[in-house]
């Protein structure tokens, strides 16, 4: 006997139709404009009921597989902790809108695999958390829904969600400009791996009237997909041989997390302290809480950036996006500063205070 609960029990008790406990079930309220009290009532009825939507059936009316396929491009992807924020954030988004995410790791063949699920019709539509070499653009763009770069840095063409860095390093600098900061450090790890971030901190320094010296290390040797504290260690390293000076400047903003905990190695080392010798900012707010003392930092928003990636495939799989119309189409998620205990006064200096709290 089948006991398994039914969508038409489920809009009975709910008193609506089956139809709109389908919407609401395949989390299609909000693009039809169905009530909150409405969805409150359908999703209480659907947990009294304990009833779950077929995957099968779904799939079967719909034409879809109410999958999504998410791309991670081999051990060196993995091995970033970033990674598993903006793969939560997809999942996130895709879990609402009722979709599964099928995770797509086969090492260096990760993207044909993805590009022959998608073919295959076993996913709806790829998120890529890699990068896109200029070779594989071209099988990318003839694919049934275009992939979604997150990161944008794969070739144009495709459409891609990115972090705007700007709102977050302007807070970071009004916020060190408010406790006395006036010469300020930039290191990054050159024009190759920087994607524009340091001309992005230059421009807005100048803008708040700080006086900024970039340093771009010399990371040729950088160990990619190493654990953490072999990254950590070479940062350090790095720094210790090709920054002389720290205190020729009173804050020094770091290109990453990671660069900025192997700067508080090296400043350990010297016998500086953080912040009372110097303020230290870092970027991607991954592995700054761990820090000692915890990093001030710039998110980099990941979660929300996986978020929106779901989002934007969406749009093209239900048809309210054209092929030609995402090939041009970047999210730029805005970036934001968590002030945290590594920045402090600059030396001699009294930390101004802005109306309705300490700046």
């Amino acid at each position: 006997m089948n006991t398994r609960p039914t969508q038409q029990q489920v809009a009975e008790l709910a008193g609506v139709t089956r139809a709109t406990v389908s919407y609401v079930l395949a989390g299609r309220a909000q693009e039809l404009k169905i009530t909150p009290a409405v969805v409150r009532r359908v999703r209480e009825a659907a947990r009294r009921l304990n009833y779950t939507p077929s995957h099968a059936a779904r799939s079967l009316a719909s034409g879809k597989s109410m999958t999504l396929g998410l791309l991670l491009g081999g051990p060196a992807g993995v091995a970033m902790p970033f990674w598993g924020q903006l793969a939560e954030g997809a999942e996130a988004a895709a879990l609402e809108a009722g979709y599964d995410v099928l995770l797509v790791s086969s090492r260096c063949q990760a993207a044909p695999t993805g590009l022959s699920y998608l073919r295959q019709g076993r996913v709806d539509a790829l998120l890529a958390l890699e990068e896109v070499a200029p070779s594989s653009a071209r099988a990318w763009r003839k694919a049934p829904v275009l992939p979604v770069v997150i990161q944008a840095f794969g070739p144009p063409g495709l459409p891609s969600v990115g972090l705007d860095p700007a709102p977050g390093l302007r807070q970071a600098m009004e916020h060190l400009s408010g406790l006395g900061h006036r010469k300020l450090l930039w290191l990054s790890p050159g024009s190759r791996l920087d994607y524009g971030r340091s001309a992005v901190a230059q421009r807005v320094a100048r803008d708040c009237g700080l006086e900024m010296r970039l340093v771009h290390l010399d990371v040729r040797a950088r160990p990619i997909g190493q654990p953490p504290d072999a990254r950590v260690a070479f940062w350090c390293q790095a720094i210790e041989a090709q920054v002389p000076n720290f205190l020729s400047a009173t804050a020094v903003l770091c290109w990453n997390d990671e660069m900025a905990l192997g700067l508080y190695a090296a400043l350990t080392r010297r016998g500086l302290r953080v912040p009372e010798d110097l303020s230290v900012v870092g970027f991607d707010d991954y592995e700054a809480p761990l820090a000692l003392p915890p990093l001030s930092s710039v998110s980099h928003e990941f979660h929300t950036m996986g978020a929106e990636a779901t989002r934007l495939a969406l749009r093209m799989v239900r048809g309210e996006l054209s092929a030609d119309a995402a090939s041009e189409t970047v999210v730029l998620v805005s970036s934001r500063f968590v002030p945290r205990q590594s920045t402090g006064a600059a030396h001699g200096q009294v930390a101004r205070h802005s109306k309705g709290g300490e700046g």
